[in-house]
């Protein structure tokens, strides 16, 4: 018989325990520990359900799995090292960021040019904008995938960036790097929800964390606290926003926690990407409990 906790000894029922290596070998341990809350009542992505998933090399990693089993998956074939939308570059995967992108397509707010020094940085993809922004308007599935919070600003236009410019471009009287806040990221969710619930109402979101590591900081302290206080942050934000919605075609998928505590030798060599099977088993689990074929 198991050990009851202090809690559980002084009469606090419905506790939710945390698992032991035990636990976490058991058959239901994925249900009860990680899905438990967050599942949707029934399998709810068809064949035919346009998806479209924002970010960097995690949400590149959904997007192949998807389209290998044969759903419809917008950009899936973009270069993230080449896209400025959707498929977006590791570094800019912040919330004003994806906002911007929404802003864009939602409410035809210009991306405009980003001006560096004399120099005009335009707006450049490698396809075209205005099926970027179809592809958009016309998703019925969501994925969102939130990455860090370090950002550029722009003092001069007041402004986050929202695409990639190089770092030897930025003049530092003019641009900061900056810790986007637990309340501005907040606001831009929100935003980001109100365009798609206006504007495609009947849309499923799916929310997730990148559990990729920041590729490095700029603010001059340990990486890996700066990766901590990212994701925490980010964690955070995402559990509070989604708990004060009352909306039955909105998720939270927990690939975060599913890579940090419940797969076992999952990263690659540089500690930041994960591993092909890990990948692969991420997606099994996202499978069993969304995909209908």
């Amino acid at each position: 018989m198991e050990k009851m906790t202090v809690l559980e000894k002084h009469g606090f029922a419905g506790l939710n325990r945390w698992p032991n290596y035990e636990k976490l070998a058991e058959p239901n341990a994925i249900r009860d520990y990680f899905m438990n809350g967050y599942a949707p009542e029934k399998k709810i992505i068809s064949k035919e359900t346009v998806i479209t998933a924002f970010g960097s090399c995690f949400a590149g990693n959904v997007s192949r799995y998807l389209t290998a089993k044969g759903y419809t998956v917008n950009a899936h074939d973009w270069d993230h090292n080449l896209s400025d939308l959707i498929r977006i570059d590791e570094i800019m995967v912040h919330t004003p960021a994806l906002r911007a992108q929404f802003e864009w397509a939602f409410e035809d707010r210009e991306l405009g040019s980003i001006f560096i020094g004399t120099a005009e940085e335009k707006a450049k993809t490698y396809h075209c904008m205005e099926q970027c922004k179809a592809m958009i308007q016309n998703t019925d599935f969501f994925i969102i995938t939130l990455g860090l919070t370090e950002a550029w600003y722009d003092k001069l236009n007041q402004q986050y960036l929202w695409k990639f410019v190089p770092n030897r471009k930025l003049d530092p009287e003019r641009f900061e790097n900056r810790f986007v806040s637990f309340t501005e990221n907040m606001e831009n969710l929100q935003k980001i929800y109100r365009l798609i619930r206006q504007h495609t109402p009947n849309a499923t979101i799916v929310m997730t964390l990148s559990p990729i590591p920041l590729l490095g900081s700029y603010h001059g302290k340990s990486v890996i606290a700066a990766n901590t206080a990212s994701k925490a942050t980010l964690r955070a934000v995402l559990h509070e926003f989604l708990t004060a919605k009352n909306d039955d075609n909105m998720f939270y998928f927990p690939s975060y926690e599913l890579v940090n505590f419940f797969l076992q030798n999952q990263w690659q060599i540089d500690f930041r990407h994960i591993t092909p099977e890990a990948v692969e088993q991420v997606m099994h689990i996202f499978d069993d409990y969304y995909l209908q074929d």
